[in-house]
């Protein structure tokens, strides 16, 4: 978000990555999930672009799958890594909707 002068306020670096994601939904329509792709990723939230408009608010299970080749190689972790978090719509538009993080996750491989 920028304010009026064109500052950005935002307090982390966001990354341009298209990550593959499933975010679940635990408010309003638990249990559904959408399978979705990042537009970008910060360490606090991400931007998923999408049609269906999610009220802010929403609660969210988050799943972000990652190719790391160099790490894949380092301790074996095959195919994806797997990050999983929870946290809340922050913003809704007919673009997407920006999620933030709430600062607890866990990094397996694709297949635990």
């Amino acid at each position: 978000m920028e304010d009026k002068i064109g500052f950005d306020r935002r307090r982390v670096q966001r990354l341009s990555l298209k990550a593959i994601a499933t975010v679940q939904l635990e408010s309003s329509g638990a249990g559904k999930v959408f399978e979705l792709s990042t537009q970008d990723v910060s360490s606090g939230g991400a931007f998923f672009p999408m049609e269906v408009r999610l009220p802010t608010g929403e609660k969210l299970k988050i799943t972000l799958y990652l190719s790391i080749f160099p790490l894949e190689r380092t301790i074996s972790f095959p195919g994806k890594t797997k990050i999983t978090t929870k946290g809340h719509v922050v913003r809704s538009t007919a673009e997407g909707m920006a999620v933030a993080f709430d600062g607890h996750y866990s990094i397996t491989s694709e297949g635990t």
